[in-house]
């Protein structure tokens, strides 16, 4: 029998509400019928974290009396009358000295978020690629005004070397409006956004440029899968891996990564 602990859990009350509900689905036809007042409470979640547009999911979760329920790249668990929901972590032992418990949690949260990143095409990036084929690639959250950000700017030829393709997408940490942001966006408007965003990194001017943008977007889209600083990394499966990383320990952990989810 599988045995399962939950830590550092965040339990709220939740009223009942009668307002319309936003689409939900189940992930499978054969999973048994989500109670009322677990579908009733997700929709009271999705409109506190201000994403009641979007479509949610919601089963049965892996410890008696929960629901999982997703919302966006947000995993919530649900009390099965719906009095209570938690943001927290459910970890699956393993076996001590030996195998160390697993996260079953974040490792959903890692696939949502690769979901979420993957739907990004490269003309919404800033892309650095190899010259040759490309072996791995890394999403890294950026701002021009960065130190660290700059410092990792740095190592991408090397990188790039290694096969290693960089898709820069936009984090202005000073917000919506700020020079930072309208920085940020003459470099995705530019003509060589290479350039642009290297020059920035090294503190030169840049022509300022506008152009319809995905700045505000990737902000917000950044916000909401945790990041909350930069450099930050999304590595293949989903990992965020926070903060700057020396390009030898970054490639070690692409290829970790790679041999564990094939790609």
């Amino acid at each position: 029998m599988r045995i399962y602990m939950m830590l550092a859990l965040l339990a709220i009350s939740v009223p009942v509400l009668a307002a319309s509900a936003p689409e939900m689905t189940e992930k499978s036809t054969a999973a048994p019928k989500i109670p009322t007042a677990v579908t009733k409470t997700l929709e009271y979640v999705q409109r506190l974290v201000k994403k009641d547009a979007e479509k949610a999911s919601v089963t049965p979760a892996p410890v008696a009396g929960l629901y999982e329920a997703e919302v966006g790249s947000m995993v919530f668990y649900i009390s099965a009358d719906g009095n209570q929901f938690m943001i927290g972590t459910i970890y699956e032992p393993g076996i001590i000295d030996k195998i160390p418990p697993k996260n079953i949690t974040e490792q959903k949260r890692n696939k949502l978020r690769a979901d979420v990143i993957d739907a990004q095409s490269d003309s919404e990036t800033v892309v650095f690629a190899p010259d040759t084929d490309t072996k791995y690639t890394v999403n890294v959250f950026t701002d021009v005004d960065c130190g660290y950000c700059a410092k990792f700017h740095q190592q991408v030829p090397e990188l790039n070397k290694k096969g290693v393709k960089v898709r820069y997408l936009a984090f202005p940490r000073a917000g919506v409006g700020s020079p930072t942001y309208n920085k940020m966006v003459s470099v995705w408007c530019a003509e060589d956004q290479q350039k642009a965003m290297t020059d920035a990194k090294a503190g030169l001017e840049i022509k300022e440029a506008k152009c319809n943008n995905p700045i505000a977007n990737q902000l917000n889209l950044g916000q909401s899968i945790g990041i909350n600083g930069t450099p930050a990394m999304i590595l293949s499966d989903g990992e965020l891996v926070p903060g700057y990383m020396e390009a030898p320990r970054l490639l070690l952990k692409l290829q970790q990564t790679s041999k564990k989810t094939g790609k």
